[in-house]
């Protein structure tokens, strides 16, 4: 039996518990944010150090995700098994009085009033991931990984006052890596990873009619109350619920090496090009309601199919809008990425370690269509920008089988305060991380980590850049912010 079926057949309980993991991942993986949408919890180990070295300090199988190349620090087989607590505090301070439409109760926000979503299942996630290595000769290692690349998770109050641009969203790319890594030299080796991605979003707001219909004509709301109380015109529906949910998947490849002029120091490069999810296709809801289908109906002639032409408003159209069930697409680009680590073994006791990260968000585009017509469903205009992360870190050796950890990192937000939205108030945020690695024995390794990512407060609501008129989400001007604790535990055994 030569070295490669030996292996096989050692590794097929790991290898199918790897397959299993892309499905769990999909349905589970990570529900948190960070670099515009870039997760940071893909390896417990390396996010005690807020994730500084992580293209460079190898320090399990989960270093497949940054850098294949770095594999070849992984001299025996082994298999990392993980995952990552996420709690999310999302809060809105009013900063107008009124702020925002009318609830269907009448009530707005104030200045200064606060909507704050702390608490209840769908304010907490889990994020497995799974990473397993296998050394096939002294020079080429292959690894395999399952984790999310890119998440966000928002949980608004019901009625805050910017719902109606958006209240909830649910996304998240989970990623399958299949790569290697080659020792060309005794101090370079160069590797790379094939991934297939699959992408999901769902996105959940209020749909103001008021505010669609004077999107649509200008005061248009107060003409069909004039409308209504002369017996021409059924009232305004009350807000409604609306949703979205969207799916698709994407190849890509990422390429890395691992120089190490020295025992003591090595440095890791990384880049992956753009992602590009390319016809995807999902599903738009609306709250059906009996108010509904008479206004439909309404739109559909009466005074509006004799006077719509004259106001330039197309009433078939606008009915055709709020059918309670959509077929929508997307195209969208997430940004390529490129890091570079390094990481030195000061004394027997401190490792010093540090990374820069850049990704270019300027090629996102956030825009959906109709599939049954073509027709823009929703173009949200952001000037979305690079987002440069600045990481540095350090391991302190406590005891013979206790490692301590810890790590800072800041980065740069992706967007402005012109363009800032609902589902993405994203801002110039900073990283606190502690962690600590213990060798239970010989083969077994647990690593804990906990990190806090504390987002500067945004201005949100000033974004009149968002069309057609009758979506852009209501007058609300308010101050968004987002505080996020990631608790991981994650356990590598060797073979």
């Amino acid at each position: 039996m030569n070295q490669i079926t030996r292996y096989c057949a050692t590794f097929k309980p790991l290898i199918f518990g790897a397959l299993t993991a892309i499905t769990v991942n999909t349905l589970l993986s990570s529900k948190a944010y960070a670099g515009g949408t870039a997760f940071d919890g893909t390896s417990v180990s390396s996010m005690g150090n807020a994730n500084a070295g992580m293209a460079a300090e190898a320090g399990d199988a989960s270093i497949l995700f940054a850098n294949p190349a770095a594999l070849t620090r992984l001299k025996r087989a082994e298999a990392t098994l993980g995952a990552v607590f996420v709690g999310i505090n999302t809060s809105y301070t009013s900063g107008q009085t009124p702020d925002g439409s009318p609830t269907n109760s009448g009530n707005t926000g104030s200045t200064g009033q606060e909507f704050n979503r702390n608490s209840g299942y769908d304010s907490t996630a889990l994020a497995p991931n799974l990473y397993v290595a296998i050394p096939v000769n002294n020079k080429l290692i292959v690894g395999f990984g399952a984790a999310a690349s890119h998440a966000l998770i928002l949980r608004y109050d019901e009625n805050f006052p910017g719902r109606n641009q958006g209240r909830d969203i649910d996304f998240k790319v989970s990623r399958a890596n299949l790569g290697f890594g080659y020792k060309l030299t005794p101090s370079l080796s160069i590797g790379a990873n094939g991934s297939y991605e699959r992408y999901f979003q769902s996105l959940k707001l209020k749909l103001n009619y008021r505010d669609a219909v004077d999107g649509l004509l200008n005061n248009g709301s107060t003409l069909l109350d004039g409308l209504n109380a002369a017996g021409q015109a059924p009232p305004i529906p009350e807000e409604a619920d609306l949703s979205l949910r969207m799916f698709g998947w994407a190849f890509n490849a990422q390429v890395g090496a691992l120089w190490e002029p020295t025992d003591k120091t090595r440095v890791g490069i990384s880049y992956r090009p753009k992602t590009r999810f390319t016809g995807m296709r999902g599903k738009l809801k609306i709250q059906e309601t009996s108010e509904g289908v008479a206004f439909r109906e309404f739109l559909n002639g009466g005074l509006i199919g004799l006077a719509g032409p004259f106001l330039n408003v197309d009433g078939p159209q606008a009915a055709n809008d709020l059918l309670p069930e959509q077929r929508i697409k997307q195209d969208i680009t997430l940004p390529d990425e490129l890091r570079l680590s390094v990481f030195h073994h000061t004394s027997p006791k401190l490792d010093l370690m540090a990374t820069y990260t850049r990704q270019d968000f300027s090629v996102t585009q956030l825009k959906f269509f109709r599939e049954s017509n073509g027709r823009v469903l929703q173009d949200i205009q952001q000037n979305f920008v690079v987002a440069n992360s600045y990481r540095v870190g350090m391991n302190y050796k406590a005891y013979k089988r206790l490692t301590l950890k810890a790590g800072y990192a800041v980065e740069n937000s992706v967007i402005d305060d012109s363009t800032r939205i609902t589902v993405l108030p994203d801002s110039d945020r900073r990283f606190y991380s502690l962690g600590a690695q213990l060798e239970l024995q010989r083969d077994t390794t647990v690593n804990v980590s906990y990190m806090k990512l504390d987002l500067e407060p945004g201005a949100t609501g000033s974004n009149g850049q968002v069309s057609p008129a009758e979506v852009a989400g209501g007058n609300f001007q308010g101050t968004t912010k987002l505080d996020i604790d990631y608790l991981g535990v994650s356990i590598t055994e060797r073979f």
